[in-house]
């Protein structure tokens, strides 16, 4: 069986992603806010050797994998959320749990497929013009993502961010 290529950025996101309160945080933003968590993740993932994204880098993820995103992760995430709210019960119910069991697995690997196209852009830029402690390019790196997506700071959005770079920074 062919495996795909090794991946800091995916080994670094698995570890992060198990951290408490990370993945609450994460599909919190990702409910409410309509953040991605792949670009969650990669803020604090490029954060930890003190890259502050720009606007224009952010963008540039965001275009990155956007299709990818909308038009291959999307809808299968629709699926597996349509199986586990159609067969709430009975017999229906049953039967769904292994496809949907099965959906998450494909889903996973396609975000994994996500982060490789963010870990390939970022190979390709130059060095950071600016650069700042760890924590505080992380959570000036989630801030900024959040502020591109036009979410207004709030104490429970702060809360989140705050979990998901404490994560981050921990982990060298």
């Amino acid at each position: 069986m062919n495996r795909a290529p090794v991946n800091p950025f995916w080994r670094f996101s698995l570890r992060v992603y198990r951290a408490p309160g990370v993945q609450e945080a994460c599909l919190t933003l990702q409910e409410r806010c309509g953040a991605d968590v792949n670009l969650l993740l990669f803020g604090g993932w490029v954060g930890r050797d003190g890259r502050v994204l720009e606007r224009g880098d952010l963008l540039s993820a965001v275009a990155c994998v956007g299709n990818w995103q909308s038009q291959v992760i999307a809808p299968l995430r629709l699926a597996r959320r349509g199986l586990k709210r159609e067969a709430a019960g009975g017999t229906a119910a049953a039967l769904a749990l292994p496809l949907r069991k099965r959906v998450l697995a494909l889903e996973l690997q396609l975000e994994r497929v996500e982060q490789s196209l963010l870990a390939e852009l970022v190979s390709g830029w130059p060095p950071p013009a600016r650069q700042l402690p760890p924590r505080e390019a992380i959570a000036a790196n989630l801030a900024c993502y959040l502020a591109l997506l036009g979410v207004a700071p709030s104490p429970a959005h702060s809360a989140h961010l705050e979990c998901i770079a404490a994560a981050c920074s921990a982990l060298r």
